[in-house]
């Protein structure tokens, strides 16, 4: 890496008056520039004769010599009374050997992630930007990012294509880069499909999703699922029933890596390779489903409660119709979506119900941020009867709404907030059962 200072002499000015300084970094322009081999600037002892012997060499004008010899000192007086720590290693030293070293010794700076270790890994060894591929990604599909960070998801992606568990042993192991950019354009078509199978399913985001462990796996089987006809019906079917089983059991609760390596691997076979044998996660006694009184205590949706958010997104696989203006849920309205108490929170603590089970997924429902504050504090029989169309006053309209959030209509209006509860449970695991049996 080569030095600048500006070649012009001492004392002499610029056509503004001010005095050429003696050195700067802004691009080679209007002013003619030396470069400084940047070797001569190191202020170890004993190399005083390198440095003066290239700027005899280098340079013949005695004044203009002077000048430089002038900023020569002033920035090894820099580099020798600065703190600077360095190691220096061998020049024969393996390249993941010296990447393993400054790993370890960047403690107390900013740590580097496994992506960024990647990129160098695989700018040194494929003469490929992994920046660039991911940049164009994210281009092609924007929708991706909504999930799941595009950074992250290349290399978990990129491990599961490899057969291989995803983390930073794999990530950093010889190969890994060669073989990531080997199957970058079946990863690319992954995300492409992948991120218009959950959109399909009514999950809009990663708040949305019950699990994240899904995207990686959906992403490198929908890589080779096959384009149209009935072998892609087939694989649509089997990884519906995949990514719901996933949400709804405990599947991912532990050993996420190696579990979501098996699924792959048993998904992949099952999906495009002939193999008759059901994946594990279809085993309803390893992976059982919950039952009533579990989906009664599923926790608040918001939160990360993977239940919780399991029941949410089901009841908005089914439409999610707003109670008020009856507007589809969609990407594009999602944002003015809340998350309302069916049994709003005041009514509920004016009888003594404890918080803990007023924050239940079986309460909530998104809304538009307007009809939450329409409906506020009211009973639900209150603000469900003011629902009702003029030139309608059946509950017909009423229940269609509720219906499409899987919530009962007579529930609702019994004011009693366990029968509710009970009721909704009821409809939610039985159309649970429906995708994931």
């Amino acid at each position: 890496m080569p030095y600048y200072i500006d070649s012009v002499p001492r004392g002499k000015r610029r056509d503004d008056g001010r005095r050429t300084p003696l050195w700067a970094d802004d691009p080679v322009g209007q002013w003619d520039r030396r470069m400084i081999p940047l070797d001569v600037l190191a202020p170890a002892i004993g190399n005083t004769v390198p440095y003066r012997e290239w700027t005899r060499s280098a340079i013949s004008d005695s004044e203009e010599r002077e000048d430089v010899l002038d900023a020569i000192h002033q920035v090894r007086e820099k580099f020798a009374t600065f703190n600077l720590p360095y190691l220096a290693l061998p020049t024969q030293t393996e390249p993941h050997t010296a990447l393993d070293v400054f790993i370890r010794t960047n403690t107390s700076a900013e740590p580097l992630g496994d992506y960024d270790i990647v990129v160098a890994l695989v700018e040194a060894s494929t003469d490929q930007s992994l920046h660039d591929l991911v940049a164009e990604t994210k281009e092609t599909c924007p929708d991706i990012a909504r999930y799941y960070a595009p950074e992250d998801l290349s290399l978990a992606a990129a491990a599961l294509l490899q057969r291989r568990v995803a983390g930073k042993s794999t990530y950093l192991s010889p190969g890994f880069g060669d073989h990531l950019i080997e199957n970058w354009e079946k990863y690319r078509i992954g995300v492409g499909r992948t991120a218009a199978f959950l959109e399909e399913e009514k999950i809009f985001d990663a708040n949305r999703l019950p699990t994240d462990v899904v995207v990686p796996v959906l992403v490198a089987i929908w890589a080779e699922v096959p384009d149209g006809g009935d072998a892609e019906g087939r694989a649509r079917s089997i990884l519906r029933k995949y990514i719901w089983r996933a949400c709804f059991t405990r599947r991912y609760e532990r050993s996420t890596g190696t579990r979501a390596l098996v699924d792959y691997n048993e998904l992949r076979s099952y999906v495009v390779g002939g193999n008759t044998a059901a994946p594990a996660i279809f085993d309803d006694e390893a992976n059982p489903l919950p039952e009533i009184n579990e989906l009664v205590e599923a926790g608040w949706p918001k939160k990360k409660d993977r239940l919780g958010r399991a029941i949410l997104a089901l009841s908005l696989r089914h439409g999610g119709f707003d109670l008020a203006d009856a507007s589809p849920v969609s990407i594009a309205n999602l944002s003015k979506r809340e998350y309302h108490h069916l049994f709003p929170a005041a009514h509920l603590k004016e009888k003594g119900v404890p918080d803990g089970k007023i924050f239940r997924a079986l309460n909530c429902a998104l809304v538009s941020w307007r009809t939450n504050r329409t409906i506020s504090a009211k009973e639900p029989e209150r603000y469900l009867a003011e629902r009702r169309l003029d030139d309608d006053p059946s509950d017909d309209v009423i229940k269609a709404r509720l219906d499409t959030h899987l919530i009962p209509y007579d529930g609702m209006v019994s004011n009693d907030y366990d029968s509710f509860l009970e009721q909704r449970a009821e409809i939610i695991r039985t159309e649970m059962l429906k995708l994931c049996s």
